[in-house]
């Protein structure tokens, strides 16, 4: 009966650690690769979606008018692709840039100052983390931020972390949200459609599958072995104890 238990224990111990185990392979970032596995895009600027949110600024000579147009308040793009400014009117500002959208708004305040000039900051600049690689919302303090400045901010990814399956949720110029996946240990992932996080992206990093008993450290790993241990020593005094 011991032979058995302790047969079954050593066995269950092999099987553990090495389904368990997660390799340098699995967890390096920018490995080299014989064939590429993503195209290099061009970096694009961000360009006005439905359901953004704007916030604008009148610069001009005319105290008044900054006065009387200028405010904190943010304002929706709806399905339309307009924006609704007070006594301004609607205005298509969708599919542009924030230069571009800063241009039309310019023009349509001239009407009333011609000197107007109107900066534009996006009110929704953010993006967000889920899973084994930090969690929460995050400012993207500048255009062209990249997937692993983004990592960074977040926290990393975790050693559990599933990096050949990343997830975005991305929201496309039909105003949808579209799912992408890619595998954040290419190097080929430099300067590809993934590269730089856009505005809204929801970066989701699943657990790798290799992970069901989390070893992530020696003490895990320690924890793992004692833990059987323990539970076959108990079943071992007992049957010598009922044995007597």
């Amino acid at each position: 009966m011991k032979k058995i238990i302790y047969n079954s224990l050593f066995l269950f111990l092999v099987v553990t650690l090495f389904s368990s185990c997660i390799t340098n392979q699995e967890k390096l970032y920018l490995q080299k690769e014989g064939r590429k596995a993503y195209s290099v895009v061009p970096f694009r600027q961000y360009r006005l979606n439905i359901n953004d949110e704007i916030v604008y600024y009148l610069m001009t000579t005319s105290a008044e008018t900054q006065a009387l147009y200028n405010n904190s308040n943010n304002f929706r793009i709806y399905e339309d692709g307009c924006v609704l400014l007070p006594t301004i009117g609607r205005i298509n500002i969708v599919g542009l840039t924030i230069r571009e959208a800063e241009q039309v708004l310019t023009e349509k305040f001239r009407i009333v100052a011609l000197d107007s000039e109107v900066k534009i900051a996006l009110a929704n600049n953010y993006f967000y983390v889920e899973g084994d690689g930090g969690k929460g919302q995050f400012p993207l303090y500048k255009e062209n931020l990249n997937i692993f400045q983004a990592m960074a901010l977040a926290g990393d990814i975790s050693s559990i972390g599933d990096k050949s399956h990343i997830k975005i949720i991305r929201k496309g110029a039909d105003g949808k949200d579209h799912i992408e996946t890619f595998d954040l240990r290419k190097e080929s992932i430099i300067e590809s459609e993934y590269y730089y996080i856009r505005p809204n992206d929801v970066i989701y990093i699943p657990t790798n599958s290799k992970s069901f008993f989390r070893i992530e450290s020696f003490s895990s790993m320690l924890t793992l072995i004692t833990a059987p241990v323990s539970l076959a020593i108990s079943i071992l005094t007992y049957i010598n104890l009922t044995k007597k």
